[in-house]
């Protein structure tokens, strides 16, 4: 497969063995046997039913991981879906290029970004960015947690509370990749297949997805943490910005 960084400026599954059915009870009237317990959930099930609660609250992350060219990539945020609002900031280094530094905050349709720490914030309208803009940020799934849910094909389950599984990713077009999750980062422009490992917690969150993603002879690892789930975010737009030019919206 082809793995390309897209960071800009501003397979048949086989089914899951089902738990063994509990054995049957003998009553106190030995002729009468009661019917066996139905088997649970399998691990699909499982880890979707978890993964679907994570991804439609508000959660915090923290991701790093291998991006193409030898080049690494760190970063971390907030994501509230349902108030339509993130804040994060990540860098890529490494490869014997420059640092590629971004931090955003959308609040609705309203984005400000910065290179760093500092800076002042630089406001864009969303609602006036041409959807094949470099500028332009989809909000429908900014982390690609909801891309990474609809990739899963295989899953089976490895502990209590621990999964792996395999990835069918279709082709991207170019800046629609959602690997890191978190901080999307690279596209895999023919599509290809990648492993997972996923953790959740007693409440039933996720809260560590790891993906290996094959690269021409290489593969790219990459990890995310998920924490503070369902907690108020906090996100508010910043006080300190700049209107952008309006070249931005040609």
């Amino acid at each position: 497969m082809a793995v390309a960084v897209l960071l800009t400026a501003g397979c048949t599954t086989p089914s899951t063995p089902a738990a063994p059915a509990t054995a049957p009870t003998v009553s106190a009237d030995a002729s009468v046997a009661a019917s066996p317990s139905p088997a649970g959930p399998g691990a699909r099930e499982l880890l979707l039913a978890a993964l679907e609660k994570s991804k439609n609250a508000t959660y915090r992350f923290s991701t790093s991981g291998q991006v193409p060219d030898s080049k690494k990539i760190t970063g971390s945020g907030t994501y509230d879906p349902k108030a339509k609002r993130i804040s994060v900031k990540y860098k890529v280094t490494g490869g014997g290029a420059k640092t590629e530094a971004t931090q955003r905050i959308v609040v609705g349709t309203d984005l400000y970004s910065r290179s760093k720490d500092g800076e002042t914030w630089v406001h864009l309208n969303l609602k006036r960015l041409k959807k094949d803009s470099l500028y332009a940020y989809d909000m429908s799934d900014p982390t690609g947690m909801s891309r990474f849910v609809e990739s899963i094909e295989k899953v089976t389950s490895t502990g209590p509370n621990t999964f792996s599984g395999t990835l069918d990713i279709e082709g991207d077009r170019f800046n629609e990749g959602f690997l890191p999750i978190g901080t999307p980062a690279i596209s895999v422009l023919f599509g290809g297949n990648a492993t997972f490992t996923a953790t959740t917690d007693a409440a039933g969150w996720v809260t560590s997805i790891k993906v290996s993603l094959k690269d021409s002879e290489d593969s790219l690892q990459m990890t995310t943490t998920l924490s503070g789930h369902g907690k108020a975010s906090g996100i508010k737009k910043p006080s300190n910005f700049g209107e952008a030019m309006d070249f931005y919206y040609d």
